[in-house]
């Protein structure tokens, strides 16, 4: 349901002019939408009343900048911009601004279709204003055009479309294509200096490589450091995912993500030797069409990567897409767990909340969770996470979880005390919800306990002992998550797995003390009735320093 109106919203094939010189195209304002100078629109009058008088559909948008978007998109609807200039024949990325519940298409073209740029697919954002920016790299020859923005499908909203070229701006690594180690556009190297001395003058080690074909390799490589590169895939779909790596060393891996989620499985590197002995290591996972932001992030060390291949297999299954999206088929669910660091803390500089809150709140929507339990958050960061996530969530009576009120409606919910410790009192928030999808209820406890063992243990007996009575007996489905403070194989954490029927979803290091590389493990998710689709723990972060001295976990789950 739109968050403002009573319809789903529809938006407007476009056929988009602008009248830029070279340096525009290069710097100029993205061309909102709503400033079309001509329009076709399916339905009369202004269905948003505002800004402007005709046909089109205009809303205010809580976006970014503010402003208006276009919305109530039906197929075959357009807008134009008059004169669109490219002053050079080259590459250009094209971008749209798009929100949308479930997703859609729209299609690029120039004169009036007489020259066809081809197809954005557009995933479901997680609500009418929640945006995300769609792209692709386009090759245009100079000349001055209409820049048409078709849209084949309704159900989506548009902000604004922006034309920049190639050479003013990092369009991304092409995929289908190779991705070559050293071409990094931003990284995190534990050590000063480049030890190999070759290509490059910052901390990444580059040193000539005799793999064939020659280059370069990325070498020296330690635990926590990471490589991120801009890639532009040009075709949703299946891909085979090729490393060329090498290492005189066992028990090796590294994992990629995709905008801070994984992407496919770990890769392992195998021993082959020698440092300069070469092989492929090969995994498969599905990419959105559009830019995105590729990491190497290398869980060990003691191993060289050359390069990364990504070959085109074949379409995508709808339910195995890697990119994040709100969608979900009607079985699953979708959790995260986010210690966020509380204000009283004190924290200055990079910790301090006001520098960190637009960060954290990436973090989040790199998942689209559906549920999610934070603990530490204060009203103030409450409010604007929740916000920030726009108009489609809603809070528990303490505030310390929030749920997408489209999908879910609470039937019930309440606080269990646990015991407190020198921090004062420990609680267990938890609440009823039920699916309006299918009328499917579930309940959700998060959880924040005491940093001593004794308090510790003498919460996981009262949640041992009080959530049988609270989810019939443990026949409705069930998660309990949060900040634990607890080691995996401590008591507390044992007495969850081996006297209740709750199972341990995620393994690995949560805490991460406002360093890259967290060290120990305090954050849990649990589920009973559940079966698992995956988990990821969130490392997503703009430098060296993390959004919050825990990382999130993110699961999704599927009812039994």
């Amino acid at each position: 349901m739109h968050p403002y109106l009573k319809r789903p919203a529809r938006l407007l094939p476009f056929i988009l002019f602008a009248s830029l010189s070279y340096a525009e195209i290069c710097s100029a304002a993205p061309y909102q939408a709503e400033d079309y100078a001509a329009a076709f629109d399916t339905t009369t009058g202004n269905t948003g009343n505002v800004y402007r008088t005709g046909n089109v559909d205009i809303q205010a948008t809580t976006d970014t900048g503010g402003g208006f978007n276009v919305g109530w998109i039906e197929p075959t609807e357009w807008l134009s911009f008059n004169n669109l200039v490219i002053p050079a024949t080259g590459d250009y990325l094209i971008s749209a601004r798009v929100a949308s519940e479930s997703g859609g298409s729209l299609s690029l073209d120039l004169n009036g279709g007489s020259i066809q740029l081809g197809t954005l697919a557009i995933t479901g954002t997680g609500g009418w204003q929640s945006w995300k920016t769609f792209s692709k790299v386009v090759k245009i020859n100079a000349g001055t055009y209409s820049l048409g923005v078709y849209a084949t499908t309704g159900g989506w909203n548009l902000n604004w479309v922006d034309v920049v070229s190639c050479q003013q701006t990092d369009c991304g690594h092409a995929i289908p294509g190779r991705v070559e180690a050293e071409r990094y556009s931003s990284f995190l190297d534990t050590t000063a200096g480049n030890t190999g001395g070759q290509l490059r003058s910052d901390n990444v080690d580059i040193e000539l490589t005799t793999d064939s074909g020659g280059g370069y390799n990325v070498g020296w490589i330690a635990p926590g450091e990471y490589l991120r590169y801009s890639v532009n895939v040009s075709t949703k779909g299946r891909y085979k995912i090729t490393a060329r790596v090498a290492s005189p060393n066992n028990g090796t891996y590294f994992k990629l993500k995709l905008n801070g989620r994984d992407l496919g499985n770990r890769i392992n590197v195998t021993n082959t030797g020698n440092w300069q002995t070469w092989q492929n290591v090969s995994i498969e996972a599905s990419l959105d069409q559009g830019a995105h932001e590729l990491e190497a992030y290398f869980e060990t060390g003691n191993f060289n990567l050359n390069y990364v291949d990504f070959e085109y297999l074949g379409p995508t299954d709808s339910s195995s897409s890697s990119s994040s999206s709100s969608s979900s088929s009607a079985g699953t669910l979708k959790v995260m767990t986010y210690n966020v660091r509380t204000t009283p803390a004190g924290d200055v500089g990079e910790r301090f909340w006001d520098n960190r809150k637009a960060e954290l709140v990436t973090a989040i929507k790199t998942q689209l969770p559906q549920v999610i339990g934070f603990q530490e958050a204060t009203s103030e960061q409450h409010d604007y996470i929740k916000g920030s996530l726009g108009g489609n969530w809603s809070s528990s009576p303490q505030r310390q979880i929030i749920y997408r009120n489209d999908a879910f409606d609470v039937v019930q919910g309440g606080i269990i005390e646990l015991v407190a410790d020198v921090w004062g009192r420990r609680t267990s928030e938890w609440i009823k919800l039920r699916r309006k999808a299918d009328s499917r209820e579930f309940i959700f406890f998060n959880n924040h306990w005491g940093v001593d063992g004794n308090s510790q243990q003498g919460s996981a007996n009262i949640i041992r002992d009080r959530i049988a009575s609270l989810n019939q007996n443990w026949a409705l489905p069930t998660i309990l998550l949060g900040d634990l403070n607890a080691a995996p194989g401590s008591g507390p954490i044992n007495t969850l797995i081996n006297q209740t029927q709750l199972i341990s979803l995620f393994t690995g290091n949560t805490f991460n003390g406002w360093n890259p590389t967290p060290n120990v493990q305090l954050d849990y998710i649990f589920a009973s009735k559940f079966t698992l689709s995956g988990c990821n723990l969130i490392t997503y972060r703009e430098g060296s320093t993390p959004p919050s001295d825990h990382y999130p976990i993110f699961c999704e789950v599927r009812f039994l």
